[in-house]
């Protein structure tokens, strides 16, 4: 079980991933991210490949957790990823509304095509809600702003069945370098269950990490 995990893992790398190479520079966001044991993940720049539409630049750093491949999985299909967009990039409710559908549909498409298969992506949404962002520790980044999230699409990599993902998203503007960043946990388990306390304390690390 593990091995075909790896291989479904090693299939999303290089479809993500495509020919693209990252450079030394952009090695700095990936320093500020720590996971616990069996969490994998990758850098690919924005637009990705697989979604070339979106007009989001920069890139993005994912992880996923152990169960990422496992239907049965308690983490089934959990991961979060962290946007670092160039400057000027407006943070909009409404353009990260077209770009994570962007995303997601071209995600999707992608991957049937992978496997000579065809799907309808017209029916995918993506919906946010402004959210009042909790933070007791005051570890935010400033003028961070946070919305709750769903996405309504088919996933490709193990059911290719219908699926909806919840989004919590946070994002925020660097006032020295205009540099965006956007930062999404991401799960179809119900908000309760324990992979959305396991992705909010790798944030918060994160945060921390960030404002060394």
């Amino acid at each position: 079980m593990q091995l075909f995990n790896l291989r479904r893992l090693a299939v999303l790398m290089v479809i993500l991933s495509g020919a693209s190479v990252v450079l030394a520079a952009d090695t700095e966001l990936a320093k500020n991210i720590t996971v616990p044991a069996g969490w994998r993940g990758e850098q690919i720049p924005l637009p990705p490949s697989f979604a070339r539409e979106m007009q989001f630049k920069g890139i993005e750093e994912a992880r996923f957790s152990p169960g990422m491949f496992q239907e049965k999985s308690n983490s089934f299909f959990s991961y979060f990823f962290v946007f670092k967009l160039d400057p000027g990039t407006e943070l909009t409710q409404k353009n990260i509304e077209r770009e994570l559908l962007t995303y997601y549909q071209g995600l999707s498409s992608t991957i049937f095509k992978s496997r000579k298969k065809e799907i309808d992506t017209s029916g995918f949404t993506c919906k946010l809600t402004k959210a009042t962002p909790v933070d007791p520790q005051k570890i935010y980044p400033q003028g961070l702003t946070e919305y709750a999230a769903k996405v309504n699409w088919t996933e490709p990599f193990v059911t290719r069945k219908p699926q909806t993902l919840n989004l919590i998203i946070q994002t925020w503007t660097d006032k020295t370098t205009g540099t965006g960043y956007l930062f999404a946990c991401v799960s179809p388990q119900d908000m309760k269950a324990n992979i959305w306390q396991t992705m909010r304390n790798i944030r918060d690390t994160f945060y921390r990490n960030l404002s060394r």
